[in-house]
Formats: C-alpha cells, sequence, structure tokens
C-alpha cells in the first residue's frame, strides 16, 4: 500500500521542531536586512496555514479511496507544521507574525469550496507542491539569516516528497481511469483531465493569498522539470497538449 512507502518516508526524513531548528540562534538583525525575504515568508506561511481546509475538502471528496485519505492525513500534519515554523520565525524577528483573526478570515472565503473533480484537484495539488518545493530550495538560497535557510531547506524536502506521493496517487488513476468524475456531462478520461488541470493551472496557495510566492519568475528549471514529469504521467507533456488543443480548437 503507498501509505506505507509514504509514512515510513515521511519518518524517516522527519525534522523536529523544537531539537533541529535552532530558534535561539536567530539573528534578528540579519534577517530583518531581507523584508521582501520575509514578506514571501508571511504569504507561504499564510498558505501552509490553509491546508486543515483544504486537505479537508479533498478528502471528503475522495472519502472511499484509502490511499489517498491515508496518504493526506500525513501530509496535512507536515503543511501545518511548516506554517508553525515559519511564523514562529516571524515571531521571534518581529516580522508582520500572522494571527489566528488573519487565519480565520482566509478561511472564511472558502469554507463552501467544492471539489467537483478529484482527479483534476489531485493533479493541481501535485503541481502547486512542486512549484512550492523549487520556491523553498531557491529560498533556503537566498537567506543570509541561517536558521530561516535551515528551516526552507527543510521544508523544501518535504514538497518535493509530497510532490512525488501526488504523483504517485495520479499514476494508476490516469493509467485505469478509477477515478470517478463527478462533474456531470464530462466525458473526458483521467489522462485528459491532468493535462487540462496543467494547462489551466492555478496554484492552490492563490485560494488564500493574492501573490503566491514563486521560487523566481518564469522559472525555467521548475517549468521543464514539470513538463518531464507530466510526460512520464500521462505520455504528453503540457506543451504539447497544449498544441494539440489550439490545433483542434481550429
Amino acid at each position: 500500500m503507498i501509505y506505507d512507502d509514504y509514512l515510513t518516508i515521511a519518518e524517516l526524513q522527519r525534522w523536529i521542531l523544537d531539537v533541529d531548528v535552532l530558534w535561539n540562534s536567530v539573528n534578528r538583525e540579519l534577517a530583518l536586512s531581507q523584508p521582501e525575504l520575509l514578506d514571501q515568508v508571511r504569504d507561504s506561511a499564510l498558505i501552509e496555514s490553509y491546508f486543515p481546509l483544504y486537505t479537508t475538502n479533498l478528502v471528503r471528496a475522495c472519502w472511499d479511496q484509502i490511499d489517498l485519505t491515508s496518504v493526506f492525513s500525513v501530509q496535512l500534519y507536515e503543511s501545518y507544521k511548516h506554517f508553525y515554523a515559519l511564523n514562529r520565525y516571524l515571531e521571534i524577528v518581529g516580522y508582520r507574525p500572522l494571527t489566528d483573526e488573519d487565519l480565520i478570515e482566509v478561511r472564511a472565503l472558502n469554507i463552501n469550496n467544492r471539489i467537483e473533480d478529484p482527479i483534476q484537484e489531485l493533479a493541481r495539488y501535485m503541481i502547486s507542491e512542486h512549484f512550492a518545493a523549487y520556491f523553498f530550495l531557491r529560498l533556503s538560497r537566498q537567506a543570509h539569516e541561517p536558521v530561516l535557510k535551515q528551516i526552507t531547506a527543510s521544508i523544501a524536502k518535504d514538497e518535493f516528497r509530497h510532490t512525488q506521493f501526488a504523483y504517485d496517487l495520479l499514476e494508476p488513476r490516469v493509467r485505469n481511469n478509477l477515478v470517478r468524475n463527478n462533474l456531470v456531462g464530462n466525458n473526458k478520461d483521467a489522462r485528459h483531465r491532468v493535462l487540462e488541470a496543467g494547462l489551466n493551472f492555478r496554484h492552490v496557495g492563490a485560494d488564500v493569498a493574492p501573490h503566491v510566492p514563486v521560487s523566481c519568475k518564469n522559472d525555467v528549471q521548475a517549468i521543464l522539470t514539470l513538463d518531464k514529469k507530466m510526460h512520464r504521467l500521462c505520455g504528453m507533456s503540457i506543451s504539447e497538449f497544449s498544441r494539440k488543443e489550439i490545433h483542434a480548437a481550429y
């Protein structure tokens, strides 16, 4: 079962907040010398805080799929841990930490979100985590403050793992077209719906943050690796699918 592998790897890669993070060593002056990075940390914390609501919606839509709901039980813990670590860092350096009211406000805007097509949402999640992984990796390299560098490097590893297991969950569904489609009148197969999600991608973080942090504008490395990943998954890259859709329209 995929959960066995996921849990084992998650345990092996687990970092402990009050053991592995050197909170007492945070250099506040150095951290505050990069306010633009701290703004991105704050936006990232807000996005990670959204996962209790987002994951609940996804699990509700896929309640009878044991592999997916099992994996996302671990993913939820790790995402909220990311929020806690990032926001704790903001509190220590004294830079606009998020309050409970901030979290409630963005949740209220999304409380009635309903996932109509689980396979497209799983593809959206995979792509969001892919770009998040590259963002945190680049942030860890850009940060001058050592503790922020450490935290973001640890989060990047988690996000790459989340991306891979979302891929692993999608693969049999694309191969066997197992996931039921709740959209009335939509007869497109799973492969087409995954590619469609990639072509019309909207980051999960856009649900709650006006500016979703990215590693860099038009990140070529992240885009190319995603295209290769989609080609392995669907037998066609997003760029190839886009050309096909354009050709079909004319």
